[in-house]
């Protein structure tokens, strides 16, 4: 496969689960409302590390694939970040700030 394409690829992955699970906390937000909405912060932001981080983050900081002059495993991390940054940064011009100040 070609280098570019698998890192498109990955990054489509990862901004989709991305968006996925930002809907999912959207959607149990409306559902139970503020009484859960920090354990549901909480499960999100996890949510979303795991998605950027694993599996090439972990490979990448242990060195397992890092051979001298082999970026692959630095490039598809690079790519599963970005893909969760631009994910929260297209849901953020659709979250409104307000809206939790009238529900508090």
């Amino acid at each position: 496969m070609l280098w570019w394409l698998e890192l498109l690829a990955q990054y489509a992955t990862a901004t989709g689960l991305a968006v996925c699970c930002i809907f999912v906390f959207w959607a149990f937000s409306l559902a139970f409302g503020s009484t859960y909405m920090k354990l549901l912060s909480v499960l999100l932001a996890a949510m979303l590390l795991l998605i950027a981080g694993f599996p090439h983050g972990v490979d990448f900081a242990l060195g397992k694939h890092l051979v001298p002059g082999d970026t692959n495993a630095l490039r598809l991390f690079l790519a599963d970040a970005l893909g969760v940054i631009s994910a929260v940064m297209v849901a953020s011009f659709f979250f409104s700030p307000e809206r939790l100040l009238d529900e508090a």
